[in-house]
């Protein structure tokens, strides 16, 4: 049986990466190929973080909103382009905003979906491709597309739980229904729980009973990364994976963001203490909370 690495990509978002279409796409093939050539040979299976795809929703009208100072004023400017208007919806700016997302989301979906198969063809490689806004009916969901190395979609999860960000006064995006779904891969079943959802450890035990070996977790943190928030993030993957000595967690972090909104954190690759050289139930963990970094570890 070959070996299988498996990756954690903190990713730190810029603005820039977004400006074009083929941008995006150099910028996360790239990352992807690096990912491959730091991996040993073999299987190779990579995870991004949350709200990679989010950026999206700039690239059309990138001349409109580079200059805009918070997310809200470029949420305005892309209203006024669409023609959307919050005083004549019911629901007011928040039903705005849905309808904005709803609007981006054909374009949102169709470069996410295309420039994730292509990295995945390109590297060969299973890519859990963190996650973007993308609308289904009237509701518009934090979703995360997995793809095999053939890059065909193998697996869709959407976010269950929501941060305030995510809700009415922010994204107002919709919570997904209570659904788990899984995919067969050379290391083993894989499941995915987006950021929040895996502080839920009933979803992480349901996912154990179903045989899930490696559960991806793709992550954003708008918040500072003090010693305080470190800990309280202890509290999710890492503990939640404890009661489940087969199961290894991929928690990779988005850091860096735009405009007013800015994200750092430390990704980690984590499993049962036991399983650990030094205990910790951490097999590998970046070393920064505000930089890029590639995390590996190669199960044998």
């Amino acid at each position: 049986m070959r070996s299988t690495t498996i990756a954690a990509v903190q990713m730190r978002y810029r603005l820039e990466d977004y400006r074009s279409v083929e941008a995006f796409r150099a910028r996360v093939v790239g990352l992807a190929k690096a990912v491959r050539q730091q991996a040993p040979a073999g299987e190779l299976l990579m995870v991004f973080p949350e709200d990679v795809g989010l950026g999206l929703i700039f690239t059309q009208d990138y001349e409109r909103i580079q200059s805009s100072k918070t997310m809200v004023e470029v949420g305005l400017r892309l209203m006024e382009r669409y023609q959307i208007n919050p005083l004549g919806l019911d629901g007011g700016f928040p039903a705005a905003v849905r309808a904005l997302l709803r609007t981006l989301s054909p374009f949102v979906e169709r470069v996410y979906h295309e420039v994730f198969a292509e990295a995945a063809r390109a590297t060969r490689a299973w890519v859990v491709a963190g996650s973007a806004p993308i609308a289904q009916h009237e509701c518009v969901y934090n979703t995360c597309y997995v793809y095999n190395p053939s890059g065909e979609r193998m697996l869709i999860q959407r976010k269950i739980n929501l941060v305030e960000l995510e809700k009415e006064a922010g994204l107002n995006l919709c919570n997904a229904p209570c659904e788990l779904s899984t995919v067969r891969t050379p290391a083993g079943k894989l499941g995915v729980l987006i950021c929040l959802d895996g502080f839920y450890h009933d979803l992480i035990d349901q996912y154990a009973k179903r045989g899930v070996r490696l559960l991806a977790m793709p992550s954003y943190n708008p918040l500072p990364w003090t010693k305080e928030e470190a800990q309280g993030w202890e509290g999710g993957l890492l503990a939640g994976v404890q009661k489940h000595p087969t199961m290894i967690g991929i928690n990779p972090m988005g850091v860096g963001g735009f405009f007013d909104v800015n994200a750092e954190g430390q990704s980690s690759i984590v499993a049962a203490r036991a399983r650990t050289p030094d205990g910790s139930g951490y097999l590998a963990r970046a070393k920064t909370k505000d930089q890029e970094e590639i995390l590996t570890y190669t199960l044998r």
